[in-house]
C-alpha cells in the first residue's frame, strides 16, 4: 500500500503544481489534505480501486493528517478541494496521459 501510495503523491502533486500559488497560502497538512483528494481523483480515472478501498484510503488519510493539527471539516474542504482539481486536471489530459498514469500506478502493489 505504501508504494501506491507513494505514486499517487507523485501524481497527486503534478496535479495541484497548477495551484501552487493558493497552496502557499495553506500549511503543510492542508496541503497533503488536497493531494490526497487529487489521488483519490486518480485513483477514480483508473478505476482499479472500488468506492470502499477510496474510502478506507481517504479515512486513513483523514486521521493521520487530524494527528497534525487539522480538524476533520477543513481536512473535509481541503481534500474536497483537491479532489475537484484533481478531477479537472484529469479530463484535461490526453487520453495517453491519463492511460501513462494509470499504467505507472498499476505497476505498484495493489492493497
Amino acid at each position: 500500500m505504501f508504494q501506491y501510495s507513494k505514486r499517487l503523491l507523485s501524481i497527486a502533486t503534478l496535479l495541484l503544481i497548477s495551484t501552487s500559488s493558493q497552496a502557499q497560502d495553506s500549511g503543510p497538512a492542508t496541503q497533503l489534505a488536497q493531494m490526497g483528494g487529487a489521488m483519490q481523483a486518480a485513483a477514480e480515472v483508473c478505476g482499479d480501486r472500488s468506492e470502499a478501498q477510496l474510502q478506507e484510503m481517504k479515512r486513513q488519510q483523514k486521521v493521520s493528517i487530524q494527528s497534525m493539527g487539522l480538524n476533520e471539516e477543513d481536512f473535509d474542504k481541503a481534500f474536497d478541494q483537491g479532489l475537484e482539481r484533481g478531477r479537472q486536471d484529469l479530463e484535461k489530459a490526453s487520453p495517453e496521459q491519463r492511460s501513462k498514469m494509470c499504467e505507472q500506478l498499476r505497476s505498484g502493489p495493489k492493497f
